[in-house]
Formats: structure tokens, sequence, C-alpha cells
């Protein structure tokens, strides 16, 4: 079996402290063996270090041909209605977006995805295409009228019963994401997550997003009453009186993983719940929290509370980019008194908590699958330490490994 020695300036584990002038011996896929010193054998990386691949919890790969974020961004559904009249006009295939998508990802250093799928098409470009990240992949179901439900059940039990083929595969595992309390009837919601937890795979979805969502669920009104009359779907009667945030929480507590993906709006009574339901993380998106102009996010409350944290780029549709690395520097910037650590964490062992993976990938650990991305560490940094070097806005992701191979 062939083995690699690595050495690099500094090597973040993540589970553990960084490590400098340390090496990484790797043995065919996994790690063999992370330490502070020197191999004769070594293969000197530079001024570098070295960390676990990146994991992108939450991303739309279908959107990836878009060259700048769609608006505008206020109202929200208006934002929803520009996505509607892209994909209506696009002249991009679906294949050629998400191939686009998972260029793009590993170029950025991310070795691991939490796919939104509105087609097959994502798990078979994700499962036949060399090189790509491993993946659990989600499949998206609409449907706030009762007349959708049976059709959207039925389509997700199809879909996981391609779970045997993704086996083959390797790297990927399938979801369901019922896509948020203001597309998915109620009865549809509550029925698709016994599904999954029938079958034991995970959920995603999206939740507290918007304060247009609250409006709906709490009051019956606000933007999103006028986008589903328009569309033909209001009815008041599908939404139960007193409906909150936290009734949707609750059944995902049954689940082995779920992902309540952005958590904008989350308040005390969501944020207690979850600091007791530890198999449902939270995916926060950080630019596009930003971009959407959402008052500041309880990413930092939550960790308090124990709450799993993992990040994600969500879509081209609402960042410039799908760059996790480049999420990592942007709360850097935004959060300077911050650990690295912590920063890092959310952007590796905190997605693969979240994705169900902690056990392969997610740090530099022995026994793990040697998925890394190595950071090339700016050169004029005189006097910084190894953990203010890596998030420097002159740090980059220079190359990339996954199960022991370096693929650029």
């Amino acid at each position: 079996m062939e083995r690699q020695i690595l050495k690099a300036r500094w090597v973040f584990p993540v589970d553990r402290p960084p490590l400098e002038g340390a090496v990484v011996e790797v043995e065919g896929s996994r790690i063999a063996a992370v330490y502070a010193g020197d191999h004769p054998q070594a293969i000197d990386l530079g001024n570098s270090a070295l960390i676990p691949g990146l994991v992108n919890a939450h991303t739309h790969l279908e959107f990836s041909h878009l060259e700048r974020p769609l608006g505008p961004t206020a109202p929200f559904t208006d934002w929803i209605r520009s996505i509607m009249k892209s994909r209506f006009e696009s002249h991009v295939s679906v294949k050629q977006s998400i191939q686009q998508g998972i260029a793009e990802s590993l170029a950025a250093g991310t070795t691991c995805l939490g796919e939104i799928a509105t087609s097959v098409e994502s798990v078979h470009q994700l499962g036949q295409t060399e090189p790509a990240p491993r993946a659990v992949v989600f499949r998206e179901c609409l449907g706030f009228s009762a007349d959708r439900i049976a059709g959207q059940e039925q389509m997700a039990a199809e879909f996981l019963e391609q779970q045997t083929e993704g086996e083959m595969y390797g790297r990927l595992r399938l979801g369901l994401s019922p896509h948020a309390p203001y597309s998915v009837h109620p009865d549809l919601y509550l029925n698709l997550v016994q599904q999954a937890r029938d079958q034991g795979v995970p959920v995603a979805v999206h939740l507290a997003e918007t304060q247009a969502e609250l409006d709906l669920l709490e009051r019956k009104q606000g933007p999103f009453v006028e986008l589903l009359s328009e569309l033909g779907l209001w009815d008041p009667r599908i939404l139960n009186e007193g409906m909150r945030l936290y009734d949707y929480l609750v059944p995902l507590a049954e689940l082995t993983s779920a992902l309540a993906v952005h958590g904008n709006y989350f308040g005390k009574e969501e944020i207690e719940f979850l600091r007791q339901a530890p198999q449902i993380s939270v995916v926060y998106c950080p630019r596009t929290h930003h971009y959407f102009g959402h008052p500041p996010h309880p990413w930092l409350t939550l960790i308090s509370q124990g709450i799993n944290v993992a990040l994600g780029t969500d879509s081209r549709a609402s960042n410039p980019d799908l760059s996790l690395w480049n999420e990592l520097l942007f709360l850097r910037e935004a959060f300077p008194g911050i650990s690295t650590g912590l920063i890092l964490e959310c952007g590796t062992l905190a997605g693969a908590r979240a994705l169900e993976l902690s056990d392969e990938i997610g740090s530099v650990t022995v026994g793990k699958r040697a998925d890394l991305a190595l950071i090339q560490l700016p050169d004029s940094a005189a006097g910084l330490s190894g953990s203010d070097l890596l998030l420097n806005s002159g740090s980059h992701v220079s190359r990339l490994m996954l199960n022991g191979c370096w693929i650029n």
C-alpha cells in the first residue's frame, strides 16, 4: 500500500491544537500518523498548512452556472420569483451546472457537500464524475396544497430506492429535504420526516430563513400569502392556528440526523429546544445571510449552548461563489475576536457531524480518510502565529487531496 509522508509549516487537526512543523503520514486512503517533528522521507510542502477538506453542509449545485447572485433581495418573495424565472429561462442544462459546481467546489478545497437536489442528476453527477466530493444528497420536496402530498411522497420513496446504487459509488448518501414551511403542506412535512425516520436517512429543511416566514406561520399574513395567492396555492386553513417554528423542529428530533438550514431568526424557544436535541444541526450560510441584510445571526449563541453549527455556501443565486474557504475568510473579517480554531471547526468537523460523517472525515486524525486541503500561507506576515496566518487574506487553497490522492 502506497505511503505518502507530508511535512507542512503548520498542521491543523481541528480536533486538537495546531501543530507547527508537523508531519502527516498517509497510507492508501487513510491517515496513518500525525505528529510535530520531521521525517527523513517527508515531502516538504513549504510555507503551507494542511487542514481537513472543507465540508459545505448546504448548497444547491443546480444554480452553479449563474454569474452573479439574483435580486432583488427584498422582499424575499421577489427573490423567489427571480429563482423561478431563472429556472424557466435558463439555457444551461442541470447536468452542466452541477458539473460546474463540482469543479468549483473542489478547486476551493471542499471535499464533502450537503447538496439539495431537484432531480436525480445530482446523484448521477456526484456519483459518476471523477474526481468529485463525497456528498449527502437531499431530494427537495415541494407542495403546499393537499393535492401535491401523495405525488411528493411517492417521488421521495423512489429517490430513496437509489440508496443501494449510491452506496456502490462509495461516497454518496441520500436524504430528504421538505423545502420550507412556506412551500410544504404541514401534513406532507410530517409524512416526509416519518419516511426519513423509517428509512434511516437524514433530513434538511430551510427554517427561520426570513421574517416573512414568521409572519406566515404566526399571523397568516405578509409577502408569502401574496406569493402563494399569486400561484393559486393559498388556503388559510392549511396552517393551524398558533403554528410556530418550534412545531417544525420537534419532528426532526426523532431522526438520527437533521439539518435546520439558515436559522437566521431562531429565538430563545427554538434555541432551548435545539440545546436538548443534539441530532439537529444548524447550517449557517454567512455570505448569503449578509447578502439579504438579515439581523446578526445567532451562531455564536447556538455554539455556546452546545448546538452543532456547520457552514454552507447556499447557491450562486445568493452568493458570488461556492467557496467555503471564502466563507471562513468572511467570518474572520466579520468576527476578528473569534478564534481561528472555532471558525475552522465550523467549516470542517461540525459539517461532518451534521452529515453523520465525523467518523470518516472532518479532522486530520489517524484512521480517518485522507481528505486534506493544502493552504498556501502568505510570505509577508512577520510576527503572526499559525492561527493568524491560516485565515489571513493572503492565504489560499493551493492543492486538494481526496482519499489519499492529490487531485490538482
